[in-house]
C-alpha cells in the first residue's frame, strides 16, 4: 500500500513471536494509542512477516491468514496479562484471534516480544468462539517445554479470554473494531523493512 501522507508517522514497533521449540517470527506495527487496555498496534495491508529461517511473507499474516494481506490491529495488554489479541478487518472470517503467551520484558519500548504458549482462543464473524491448538499445547507439555506453573497460567488465561470473547465484554467488545477502522483512515504506508527475528 502506498501513501500520500505528509504528517509524521506514529512510532513503529517490532513484534516478535517466539515458539517454545525455538522458531521465531517478526512483523511491525504502528503504535496508534495507549490506554488502560494496553498498547494498540496497527499493521497496514501489504506489510510483511519474516520467519526465523529468513523467509519473507509478502502478506501481513499476523494470525496465519491464507489470503492476501489485510489490515489488522493488535492489543498488547499490561505485563501481568498472558495474552495478545489481534482484530481482523470485516473481510476476514476470523474476527479476533488471541495468542495465550508470556509477554517478555524488553529494555526498549520499540520491541514487543512474546513466548507462544500454544493455546489460541478466537472468535469468528459467525459468532463461533473456541480455543484451538490444544494438541500443540499437549505436545509441548509432554516434551517438557512448558513448566507446570506456566501451563496452569496458560489454561487460566485461555479460559479468561474465551469467556470474555463469548460475552463480548472488555476488551473484546466493539473498541478494537472501532480502533481498527479509525487506523485504516490514517493512510499509513505498509511496513516492509522488518528485521530478521534473531536480530531483534
Amino acid at each position: 500500500m502506498t501513501s500520500s501522507r505528509t504528517s509524521p508517522l506514529p512510532r513503529v514497533i517490532t513484534v516478535c513471536k517466539l515458539k517454545l521449540g525455538g522458531g521465531r517470527g517478526c512483523w511491525q506495527a504502528y503504535e496508534i494509542a495507549s490506554d488502560a487496555d494496553g498498547r494498540w498496534l496497527y499493521t497496514p495491508a501489504g506489510s510483511i512477516f519474516r520467519s526465523s529461517d529468513g523467509e519473507i511473507d509478502t502478506r501481513c499474516e499476523v494470525e496465519g491468514g491464507d489470503g492476501p494481506g489485510l489490515d489488522c490491529l493488535t492489543l498488547v495488554p499490561g505485563p501481568a496479562a498472558h495474552w495478545l489479541a489481534t482484530w481482523s478487518v470485516p473481510q476476514r472470517p476470523l474476527h479476533i484471534g488471541v495468542e495465550v503467551c508470556d509477554l517478555i520484558r524488553r529494555a526498549t519500548p520499540d520491541v514487543v516480544a512474546f513466548l507462544d504458549w500454544e493455546l489460541d482462543p478466537f472468535r469468528l464473524r459467525s459468532g463461533l468462539v473456541a480455543v484451538e491448538d490444544l494438541d500443540d499445547f499437549a505436545d509441548v507439555r509432554a516434551a517438557g517445554l512448558l513448566t507446570d506453573d506456566d501451563a496452569d497460567q496458560a489454561l487460566q488465561a485461555a479460559a479468561w479470554v474465551e469467556r470474555r470473547l463469548r460475552q463480548q465484554i472488555e476488551p473484546f467488545d466493539g473498541r478494537g473494531d472501532r480502533r481498527l477502522f479509525e487506523a485504516g483512515q490514517l493512510d499509513l504506508p505498509s511496513l516492509v523493512d522488518v528485521p530478521h527475528p534473531f536480530d531483534v
